[in-house]
């Protein structure tokens, strides 16, 4: 199934043979492709570069229209019934560097990659209404950080995403921790059994205004990284970071951790790098230090958006060497014997 796939790859860059050295010129953008070795982001700015800098100009422009060229551009590598799963995505990163990413888990590699748990099919009430008004809070602190009304960062609980810090938003800081640590219980289950993602999203964050000892919440959260949808995995792993980050002696299955390197997404990679940073290595499993290397190495030679600069720290704490991120051939000298 690969090879024809390749077969029309090779058709279609020998018919647009004079782009195949290099990236289409209009980008001002970082591009890659990660989860194949099969398809190059020359390849993909070849056969998509005019869409993919459509697509640009709506994400810069904030457009409604975005959604649906992405989801076109979507189906149609879908199309070539490749992939079991495919995502593109523009992001701009804390150093306001635009970059476009397109994530992928070859069919092949599903049974692995694609490994969640089963969520119940069970629609559950929204207790005294604090999913809401998280959704509330979400979309009113995100406006006023846009605004550059938020300029204090710093956190009451475990986890923010904007913080409390403006008179609009403090009152939500309250009803947070009152109505979580009320409702800790039915949060939890919402977190592990709710069909509906967006409770399960928000319960994540919520689980952090509860006063649950740290090694309980940290206990409660891990399940969810294996969730079928990416945003209550990153949700999860986000309050996980703050918490070994805060006690760095919390007990953690670090090749739990590991395994989120290998899931689809770049928010994936993006937290369980975050969190790898954060903790000692020096007990790693050599199976799950063989899996990890490998992964930090792709992601080194990929330029994986900002995650390389990441993937970067963490190998340089395993190896206790300072090769920069430009120094491919170095470092994968040094891992030749963890993936050969």
């Amino acid at each position: 199934m690969r090879i024809s796939f390749r077969s029309v790859l090779v058709l279609l860059i020998s018919l647009t043979s004079f782009l195949s050295n290099t990236i289409h010129a209009q980008t001002d953008y970082g591009i890659t492709v990660f989860g194949t070795d099969h398809l190059t982001k020359v390849e993909l700015t070849n056969l998509f570069g005019d869409e993919i800098e459509e697509l640009n100009i709506h994400y810069q422009n904030n457009s409604e229209s975005y959604d649906e060229l992405k989801e076109h551009l979507i189906r149609k590598l879908q199309e070539t019934n490749e992939y079991s799963y495919v995502n593109f995505r523009f992001f701009t990163s804390y150093t306001n560097k635009v970059d476009f990413i397109l994530d992928v888990v070859e069919k092949e590699d599903a049974a692995e990659r694609l490994n969640f748990r089963e969520v119940n099919t069970t629609i559950y009430d929204d207790p005294d209404g604090v999913i809401e008004l998280w959704e509330e809070y979400e979309d009113l602190s995100f406006e006023l950080f846009e605004k550059g009304e938020i300029t204090d960062m710093s956190c009451p609980v475990i986890h923010c995403i904007w913080s409390f810090n403006h008179s609009l938003l403090d009152p939500y800081l309250t009803r947070f921790n009152e109505l979580s640590s009320k409702h800790r219980e039915e949060l939890i289950t919402i977190l592990n059994r709710s069909s509906l993602v967006n409770q399960r999203a928000a319960a994540s964050f919520l689980l952090a205004h509860t006063s649950l000892d740290p090694q309980l919440l940290l206990n409660t959260l891990m399940p969810s990284i294996k969730d079928s949808e990416s945003v209550v995995r990153n949700n999860s792993m986000r309050v996980i970071y703050y918490l070994v980050r805060a006690n760095p002696d919390l007990e953690i299955d670090i090749n739990k951790i590991i395994n989120v390197l290998d899931f689809p997404s770049f928010t994936d990679r993006n937290k369980a790098l975050v969190v790898l940073r954060s903790l000692p290595l020096q007990n790693v499993e050599s199976e799950s230090l063989e899996r990890m290397v490998s992964i930090l190495i792709e992601i080194l030679e990929k330029k994986d958006a900002h995650n390389f600069r990441n993937a970067l720290l963490v190998l340089q704490k395993i190896s206790g060497l300072e090769y920069s991120d430009d120094q491919i051939s170095e470092w994968t000298e040094w891992a030749k014997p963890y993936i050969d």
